[in-house]
């Protein structure tokens, strides 16, 4: 798993997700169990938004493009070994596999459901690969034949460290560009396979069925979030695969949100459902790529701690992970400004007065990893770089403001 990852209990989860919005005036009067304050009802609609708007539409485009991704790579495979592959599908397949890390690094500020209780994130998103055992892995004629038979079913066979994203796009990528028809021609020459003999075939193979692995465990995502995820892949999941989909209480993690306060709910108050989205959620991945993505190599803490190194898209990923607090708090995925009953409003509406500091803050983070993105040189090249420095100091910053909003959720009546 990842070296860094907090892990957070499903009790603790459960404290955090369902509103429903009206004004955000302090409400002195007494209420009866089942009837909501002004306030709470603001909160309840902002949850209302955020679970379908953000997590569930999010969790949706991933299955979608890891579908894509599988399908592809597997014909990859196929034309690889017709002798037909070309440039152009290759090309394709590296476009498909980051549009699908995309929605992965955009789903970072709610890592704290299935993802984490189910094991999915250290599953399909650890990194350094361990080179060394997959040059031996993938020069082992029993292990291609094994992957090449049963494709997923023998996936965990290579070693959790090299599955998932990581994995794959070793074998799709090299210094930042898609790889060549001629590089999967030749025997793999990197460094780590120098002892070994391994051919593009076999790559192609380990890619296929780790891509197919990584669509399953995606697939449970939603499927453990969204009620009305469709109907083959519950059954698939379920049935297939044998994993989980829903609580103990026999709620999806997203009805379970949309719960709070009710019988049932692991979130006891809107209040805490809210609070465990900024925490859990949007602190918990600011705080990671602050001072684990980022500041692992910055600091020479450990140098190999660098991620998506093949691709060169670390300050990407990054970027994406702060954007998914930006969704978070604004109500929608690919929001770029407050809905009128999202969080941020909630707490602006409310008489928050860090609100403008909170976004702020957010404002300052993103800009410094564009910085970041725009300096022209990838982070693997340079993980020492004055940008990075600036955006481990705008992340933090974030990281403080969510914080002291999270304080004052908790202070709502």
């Amino acid at each position: 798993m990842k070296r860094t990852l907090k892990l957070i209990s499903v009790a603790a989860l459960g404290a955090a997700l369902s509103l429903s919005f009206s004004s955000c005036e302090k409400n002195t009067s007494s209420s009866s169990s089942d009837e909501l304050s002004a306030n709470e009802k603001a909160l309840k609609a902002a949850v209302e938004e955020y679970v379908p708007d953000v997590i569930y539409e999010i969790y949706g485009n991933l299955a979608d493009y890891t579908e894509d991704l599988y399908e592809q790579v597997y014909d990859m495979k196929e034309d690889f070994e017709a002798g037909s592959l070309t440039q152009a599908t290759i090309n394709k397949v590296c476009a498909t596999f980051l549009n699908a890390r995309a929605s992965w690094e955009s789903s970072e500020a709610f890592l704290y459901g299935a993802a984490t209780a189910y094991g999915i994130d250290p599953h399909i998103d650890t990194w350094p690969l361990d080179k060394d055992k997959l040059a031996t892995f993938l020069s082992s004629e029993t292990i291609i034949s094994h992957l090449e038979e049963n494709g997923a079913g023998s996936a965990d066979e290579v070693g959790v460290a090299n599955l998932g994203f990581h994995g794959i796009e070793f074998i799709l990528f090299r210094d930042g560009e898609p790889r060549t028809v001629a590089d999967y021609s030749s025997i793999e020459d990197d460094e780590a396979f120098a002892n070994v003999s391994v051919t593009g075939l076999s790559e192609l193979i380990f890619a296929a069925a780790v891509a197919e692995d990584l669509r399953n465990y995606c697939w449970e995502l939603q499927c453990a979030w969204d009620p009305d995820a469709p109907a083959s892949r519950v059954s698939y999941v379920e049935d297939e695969l044998e994993l989980n989909t829903t609580l103990e209480s026999g709620l999806t993690y997203g009805e379970n949100l949309l719960s709070a306060a009710s019988l049932g709910s692991t979130f006891s108050s809107w209040q805490r459902a809210v609070s465990t989205i900024l925490v859990a959620g949007c602190s918990n991945i600011c705080s990671e790529v602050a001072n684990s993505k980022i500041a692992s190599a910055y600091n020479h803490t450990d140098d190999d701690y660098i991620e998506s190194p093949y691709s060169k898209n670390s300050y990407t990923d990054f970027l994406n992970n702060i954007y998914s607090i930006q969704y978070s708090l604004y109500g929608s995925n690919g929001a770029s400004s407050p809905s009128s009953t999202c969080i941020y409003n909630v707490l602006k509406n409310c008489g928050y007065s860090g609100a403008s500091d909170l976004k702020s803050a957010l404002e300052a983070a993103i800009t410094a990893l564009k910085n970041c993105v725009n300096s022209g040189v990838a982070f693997v090249d340079n993980p020492q770089s004055e940008y990075a420095g600036k955006a481990i100091t705008a992340i933090n910053e974030l990281d403080d403001e969510l914080n002291m909003a999270a304080d004052f959720v908790e202070t709502i009546d």
